[in-house]
């Protein structure tokens, strides 16, 4: 019997930290996110659908869902809650707390392409790879400057979606104020378009300094959950862990 923690950011990276690695198994999409995990961890690779996802809460006796995944992988959450009720077990969502700021809100992509396709400027963007090729559609005579993350997969999303290797940016963050401004300043840009990936994700660093270097920020907002916050589901996944390890001690 173990926690089935779905993982992909810092958070579930250091929740599964203060966990007994026998307690859990983390879920994440790429190998690049192994080097982050304890060594001790178990660890599955790859996505699912919500059929894999309940074969895999059989497979591994998994006696609760705890879904650490981004705020914006929301197919990810609506599918193992899907599974979580399926399998009749208890599902548990981190919520982010919402950050504040920047000059034009979207509520999603699509909209923030479409304002995109009407303004001339260059472009920097940090969303990530997934919707490259929207943004792409939308570029016209604009430069769009992308930073991703260093994998391969990230990198070839992009070059599927035309952009050149000059406009791609591969770095690992976390990213603080005197590194953004030292990429944003030289690749002159004049819009900031970035995620509002909540608290410690990075955004309030990234919207200072956009501020600061006369950018306009373009910021794309995820409809609000319920869910619980760090120190909550902290306390819920020491008593399920607990409670496994004693049910270990009586095997």
């Amino acid at each position: 019997m173990k926690m089935w923690i779905i993982g992909g950011t810092s958070e579930g990276v250091r929740l599964a930290k203060t966990l007994d690695p026998r307690t859990y198994i983390v879920s994440v999409v790429t190998e690049e996110s192994l080097e982050f995990l304890p060594e001790e961890a178990e660890v599955h690779i790859g996505s699912m659908d919500k059929n894999g996802m309940v074969d895999f809460i059989k497979d591994h006796d998994i006696c609760a869902v705890i879904d650490m995944s981004h705020p914006f992988a929301k197919i990810v959450s609506k599918e193992g809650r899907g599974a979580a009720e399926i399998c009749a077990i208890p599902y548990y969502r981190h919520l982010r707390p919402l950050g504040e700021g920047g000059d034009i809100l979207f509520k999603d992509y699509a909209s923030c392409a479409e304002y995109i396709s009407k303004h001339k400027g260059t472009f920097y963007f940090t969303t990530g790879s997934k919707h490259s090729d929207l943004f792409q559609s939308a570029r016209g005579e604009n430069r769009h400057i992308y930073r991703i993350i260093p994998s391969e997969k990230s990198i070839h999303i992009l070059r599927e979606a035309g952009v050149e290797m000059k406009d791609m940016v591969a770095m690992l963050g976390p990213f603080d104020y005197a590194m953004n401004y030292a990429l944003f300043k030289h690749a002159e840009a004049d819009y900031l378009v970035t995620k509002n990936s909540g608290e410690g994700s990075g955004f309030y660093e990234k919207i200072n300094v956009a501020k600061d270097l006369n950018m306009t920020s373009l910021v794309i907002s995820t409809e609000g959950e319920e869910g619980y916050d760090f120190d909550e589901l902290s306390a819920i996944t020491e008593r399920i862990s607990n409670e496994i390890l004693l049910s270990l001690l009586h095997q």
